[in-house]
């Protein structure tokens, strides 16, 4: 089985999140989801059935300077009764709310402080954002809920995507470029200013495979069973490649050395040698860097890990931990605390912000901060229509994904994403799991990680 791999950050933050999120669904217990909206990133753990809709983002004006004030319109349609959203717009420019929108701002973006009514069928959420003084572009992240009121977590939609703008500049669309070969996946795109491309990412596309440096459109062709020119063919008028002995045959030799006998050349899959280094046990068949590391006590994948990410966990919210080996009654649980309004369950009994003390009078416990009651209110607002900007001076046309229906088209920028990210503001009040609600609190915002310290892993 191929190991899953984060193309900007690396194959050991890609699994880390991904362990976290399956981790917690092991959790169980129901507990009451909150109404105040949850500053992550998804929300289809809870949240299914809901009837197909579209996200879009409007800017007014459509066109804007640094360091100007713009109003960003949010419209999750599809014949919602109310909804909820999360937007973050990634560290740049100020994100502000505006009266009466149900929007509450928290240290990594705005969330929803109640689900919102509808009107006519569509929810939106009006909001101010300063852009930076100088010239640039900006990515807001949006995951959205579009709800049926009906108590429960069924017939509700989720709705997730990402919209680019750039101001001061001229706009152009740049590609991931995660091996650093110069060619970018035409999966992950991002707008940019065109003479200021976004880290790690490149005008060209059409690279086939983003984890191999040796692999693009105009590479030679080596004969290693790899399409290196991206071509859609395998080893056409191939270029023999240096092999090495591999004792267990499983694909990859230790080292080029001397004492690891002497190579030959050919074509990768010829029985007992490998084109592929890395085998940190070269006569074990079953250790090599293309498995999975389970917990064994080995270093299965040969990364000079062991057991990383998969020892087993107990306790309860932040009092979850690692067992120190593969044995879970050698797992100790932390200590709980008082439980605060942070949306982390500190008193680790598997409920979040369920005392009614923690916040001081006149206010009340809203997205994991205390915030003035009398701010708590609402305006359904007016269904608009979403208008398409222009990608030299201020915007650009993409579209949103909707995790619940498949594709969604969103104005106003360009949609897409690497794969585990999958929650949002998204909770409405409904009836849910403790197991997907603790996966919302595990991937919320890196500002209340850093608020408790503690180990987390799958």
């Amino acid at each position: 089985m191929t190991r899953l791999r984060s193309p900007a950050f690396g194959v050991r933050s890609g699994l880390l999140a991904l362990g976290l999120g399956l981790g917690s669904l092991l959790l169980s217990g129901p507990v009451q989801a909150r109404a105040g909206g949850i500053a992550a990133s998804g929300c289809s753990g809870c949240h299914s059935g809901g009837v197909k809709g579209t996200l879009s983002m409007t800017a007014a004006p459509a066109s804007f300077s640094p360091g100007a004030t713009v109003e960003l319109t949010i419209s999750l349609a599809g014949g919602y009764t109310d909804g909820g959203v999360y937007v973050n717009a990634g560290d740049v420019g100020d994100l502000q709310t505006i009266s009466n929108q149900g929007l509450t701002e928290v240290s990594s973006g705005l969330v929803h402080n109640q689900p919102k009514p509808a009107s006519g069928g569509t929810v939106q959420f009006r909001f101010n954002w300063l852009a930076p003084a100088t010239p640039g572009a900006v990515r807001f992240s949006v995951y959205a809920l579009g709800g049926n009121s009906n108590g429960r977590s069924s017939g509700d939609a989720p709705l997730e995507g990402t919209f680019d703008f750039v101001f001061g500049c001229t706009g152009k669309t740049f590609y991931l470029d995660g091996d650093g070969d110069g060619i970018g996946r035409s999966d992950f795109s991002m707008l940019g200013c065109a003479d200021a491309p976004p880290m790690a990412f490149v005008p060209t596309t059409g690279d086939c495979d983003d984890y191999r440096k040796t692999v693009f459109p105009g590479a030679t062709e080596l004969c290693n069973m790899i399409d290196d020119n991206c071509d859609g063919q395998i080893d056409e008028n191939a270029v023999p490649v240096e092999l090495w002995p591999d004792a267990d045959g499983d694909g990859y030799y230790d080292a080029r050395t001397e004492k690891m006998g002497t190579p030959k050349v050919g074509c990768a899959g010829l029985k007992g040698w490998a084109a592929e280094p890395g085998d940190c046990q070269p006569m074990n068949k079953a250790v090599n860097p293309g498995v999975m590391e389970v917990c064994n006590n080995l270093d299965d994948d040969c990364d000079g890990d062991v057991d990383e990410r998969i020892r087993p966990t107990c306790g309860e919210g932040w009092c979850r931990r690692e067992a120190p080996g593969c044995d879970l009654q050698y797992c100790m649980p932390g200590a709980p605390v008082k439980e605060k309004c942070n949306f982390l369950d500190d008193d680790c009994d598997g409920e979040t912000d369920e005392d009614l003390d923690m916040c001081p009078q006149g206010q009340t416990c809203a997205a994991g901060l205390c915030v003035d009651s009398s701010t708590v209110t609402l305006d359904p607002g007016a269904a608009g229509t979403s208008s398409t900007g222009n990608p030299g001076s201020g915007s650009t046309t993409g579209t949103g994904s909707t995790a619940a229906t498949g594709s969604s088209s969103a104005t106003g920028g360009s949609a897409n994403g690497l794969a585990a990210s999958d929650s949002s503001g998204c909770a409405l009040g409904a009836r849910t799991s403790h197991g997907a609600l603790a996966v919302l609190g595990l991937l919320m915002t890196t500002a209340a990680l850093r608020r408790r310290r503690a180990r987390f892993v799958a």
